[in-house]
């Protein structure tokens, strides 16, 4: 099989996943939405740790005086961490859709809705998975983009720096 051919699974036609079109496109579908409702404080948060064990997935931010949890309870069907170079194309196309060059300024949960990435889980899965089952959040630093598909919401804990959730 080449490159140009790819199967969907169960049937044998040359299918392009809409994974890989260009998040780029004039009429970007992905919808961003800030969850401010976790009251996040506003901040220059950096990725400290993210643990995937059999409690749940975690990922654990700091900006130097805040720390933030964000905790997965069970296992998320897909985790991904990108460094931001490698999410220039959505995160440009995002700050289009919006017209907003600071959309991501100041908020760091985002859940996506008519996501790629769950379109993709769901076409990868072979009918496991069905997309009105699927939430993609992402959490958006300075540094890097960590995405996060399941079928449930995480939980948020916010503390000081010093202090251990």
């Amino acid at each position: 099989m080449t490159g140009a051919q790819r199967l969907k699974c169960g049937t044998g036609g040359d299918v392009r996943s809409d994974m890989e079109k260009n998040n780029r496109e004039p009429e970007m579908q992905e919808e961003w939405i800030k969850l401010e409702q976790y009251g996040i404080p506003k901040g220059e948060f950096i990725v400290t740790e993210l643990i995937q064990d059999c409690e749940g997935t975690k990922v654990v931010l700091d900006d130097e005086k805040d720390r933030v949890e964000i905790f997965f309870d069970g296992i998320p069907v897909l985790v991904r961490n990108t460094v931001e170079g490698m999410r220039m194309g959505t995160w440009g196309a995002v700050q289009s859709k919006y017209a907003d060059q600071s959309f991501f300024r100041d908020t760091i949960l985002f859940e996506v809705k008519n996501s790629k990435l769950v379109q993709w889980c769901v076409e990868e899965s072979c009918g496991f998975y069905e997309a009105d089952e699927l939430r993609h959040y992402c959490i958006v630093t300075g540094e890097e983009l960590v995405d996060i598909v399941a079928a449930f919401e995480p939980t948020v804990k916010i503390g000081p720096m010093q202090a251990s959730l």
